[in-house]
């Protein structure tokens, strides 16, 4: 008996397209389903953190808080992004491809620009602390976003993928939606934050642990 004989050649068989696109799928639902788990501890860690504010330490006076009107730009730039992405597939889908990677691109530097921009350092307390993991993770989200914008770019200008019948095309897509709600509810946390810590200072004040009052009655410049 010949040794090919003995050899399952069905275990051996090339598998199916939509089999091995449904595999990466539900491995992309799982990546997503733990990255939700970790923005969801995350603000809620923050806020619940604000509400302990033990001895007011979770932002004292003196300290600045952070511009809400950068992330929110970032996450309106996010949003249209996807929607480039998703309204295009049956369309112009290179042309979509390209718009929304060149926004995610965009909102990666404004994120990053926000983050130069603090008035604040990681360390400066616990606010300021939860602020910056925020904000770094949208740039680990949008950093891996615009890796994979890139290579279906790639693929389709190199005519190795058929828009939105290809199975990875849709994962990214799934993958674009989901980094556009975790910036809404990072957005979101810090937003809430903002509305109860305490103004900064001024340089007067004699007290740089007092608390101040609330940051929505704080002049433009402190916000």
């Amino acid at each position: 008996m010949s040794t090919e004989s003995l050899v399952n050649k069905e275990a051996f068989a090339p598998e199916e397209p939509h089999d091995f696109g449904e595999r990466w799928r539900v491995g992309a639902l799982l990546l997503i389903l733990a990255d939700a788990a970790f923005v969801a501890a995350l603000s809620f860690s923050f806020l619940y953190l604000r509400a302990l504010d033990t001895q007011g330490s979770f932002h004292p006076g003196g300290t600045g808080v952070a511009t809400l009107w950068w992330p929110w730009t970032v996450s309106a730039v996010m949003v249209l992004s996807a929607l480039a992405y998703w309204t295009q597939l049956r369309g112009s889908f290179a042309n979509g491809v390209a718009v929304s990677v060149a926004g995610m691109a965009v909102a990666l530097v404004l994120t990053i620009v926000q983050m130069y921009q603090f008035p604040f350092t990681v360390s400066d307390n616990a606010y300021s602390a939860a602020v910056w993991i925020i904000t770094a993770a949208n740039v680990f989200h949008l950093a891996l976003t615009v890796f994979l914008g890139l290579g279906i770019a790639i693929r389709r200008q190199r005519g190795a993928n058929r828009g939105a019948r290809d199975w990875h095309v849709r994962i990214v897509g799934i993958w674009y939606t989901w980094v556009c709600v975790a910036a809404f509810v990072g957005t979101l946390t810090i937003s809430v934050a903002n509305g109860t810590v305490g103004c900064p200072l001024a340089k007067d004040q004699p007290d740089p642990g007092a608390r101040s009052v609330p940051s929505s009655s704080c002049s433009s410049s402190a916000r």
